[in-house]
């Protein structure tokens, strides 16, 4: 072969020393761009790490479980409300998307920890989502809930539903989902449906304000502001038998935790009963009064009148009255003749 040629080729091929450099050279470079798309753990501190996971596309996509679990209410084959899990696939940004403050800001939306759980939600639990997170080498979404009730309320709403209505429906589901007192929001759920029902009773509805009232007093709900169950009771007094005598326990016991042991207001307590029976004849009324009399809770105990309007309660179907009626009955106790329940109520009536 011609001396020339032998070193025009020679010269044209790449020494294996620079062959190994280009090839060092490649898996540098490919070794920098691994590491550019494994972004480090933001922080070890949970608020802190969804401060910057929140905001960023490239964190959301390395510390967000595959797949993502997304929980939602549902009712199942025999109509009950329960809760199901699906495992996702493919891109979930879009629920993501009220992580960030703005979007936040923009809906009106506020926020609270519980536990590991980040909830993002308004005032009356029409958005409520919670972000839940695990921590491993570092923190990590492993679960997206979908608390809102409106898929629920839509797919099952009656026929001419209004709107005070559906919100009193919203307000038993979420109620619902507390009492099983198995999800890590339960208290959530009873003070959000104790809210709602706030709501529903200062437009309208007497169920609601009973509800709401009860709640405060059950201890599962947070307790009402002094005077506010006065204040939710008395417009449907007039009108609702269960209002009015929700409002003469509260007469009795504004705070409803045993710390008080006499009625604290006996007679308005009494009078409104007593008026609830004369005229919403209500049975539930004529239980309380007998209840009342035979126990004293007004002053003294009076067996006879108390065994008279347990009579009259059970003539207008309460079964509660039963069985005071057969305690007494046993005890050789029974109605004194000419005795009655609603006598002392109208004396003006015997001068007229």
């Amino acid at each position: 072969m011609p001396f020339l040629y032998r070193l025009r080729m020679t010269l044209s091929m790449p020494t294996a020393r620079h062959v190994l450099h280009l090839i060092a050279l490649s898996l540098l470079l490919a070794g920098g761009s691994q590491a550019a798309a494994a972004p480090a753990c933001p922080s070890s501190d949970l608020k802190t790490f969804v401060q910057a996971f929140a905001s960023s596309a490239d964190l959301q996509q390395a510390f967000s479980a595959t797949p993502l679990v997304e929980q939602r209410p549902v009712t199942d084959d025999r109509g009950r409300e329960v809760t199901a899990r699906y495992k996702l696939t493919g891109d979930t940004r879009h629920l993501l998307a009220l992580l960030d403050p703005k979007a936040q800001a923009e809906a009106g939306l506020q926020t609270f920890w519980e536990g590991q759980t980040l909830v993002v939600n308004d005032p009356m639990g029409d958005t409520v989502q919670a972000f839940v997170f695990e921590q491993g080498a570092c923190w990590q979404l492993v679960r997206v809930e979908q608390w809102s009730m409106n898929e629920l309320l839509t797919r099952n709403a009656p026929a001419g539903e209004s709107a005070l209505q559906r919100q009193m429906r919203k307000a038993d589901l979420f109620l619902g989902y507390g009492g099983r007192e198995q999800y890590p929001l339960t208290a959530y759920f009873f003070e959000l449906g104790q809210r709602i029902l706030l709501d529903a009773a200062r437009h309208g509805s007497p169920v609601a304000a009973v509800q709401a009232v009860s709640l405060g007093y059950s201890g599962m709900a947070p307790s009402l502001k002094p005077g506010e169950p006065e204040e939710l009771l008395q417009p449907y007094a007039k009108t609702d038998a269960e209002a009015a005598l929700m409002l003469s326990m509260y007469y009795c016991d504004p705070l409803a935790d045993g710390s008080v042991t006499e009625c604290q207001q006996p007679r308005k307590s009494e009078d409104l009963v007593l008026r609830t029976a004369r005229e919403l004849d209500s049975a539930t009324a004529y239980y309380y009064l007998g209840s009342g009399y035979a126990e004293g809770k007004w002053g003294t105990a009076d067996p006879p009148r108390a065994l008279a309007c347990y009579q009259e309660a059970i003539k207008r179907g309460d079964l509660n009255s039963l069985w005071p009626l057969t305690w007494w009955t046993q005890k050789h106790q029974t109605p004194a003749s000419g005795a009655q329940c609603l006598e002392p109520s109208a004396p003006a009536q015997a001068g007229s």
